[in-house]
């Protein structure tokens, strides 16, 4: 088995009257709460690799790249490959 890289976190997020959102912070485990700096692509999107689905942000966070996905009801972060 394969260890999971990816993990599911807290996010604060703008919503629009149109509908649309946007992630503007992670809140990690530990409380820890990093802005997101930059989306560089927003599809929906499946990983394969990390078992996730929904909508797919590329984000950089700290001058790392990574997948932020939303599946409807909760938010994952995975690297990106």
């Amino acid at each position: 088995m394969t260890k999971s890289l990816n993990y599911n976190i807290d996010v604060v997020v703008k919503h629009y009257k149109d509908g649309r959102f946007i992630p503007l912070y992670i809140i990690w485990e530990d409380e820890t709460k990093y802005k997101i700096d930059r989306i560089t692509a927003i599809q929906e999107g499946a990983s394969l690799k990390y078992g996730l689905q929904g909508m797919r942000f590329t984000c950089i966070i700290q001058n790392q790249y990574r997948y932020l996905f939303y599946n409807g009801t909760y938010w994952s972060i995975s690297p990106v490959d």
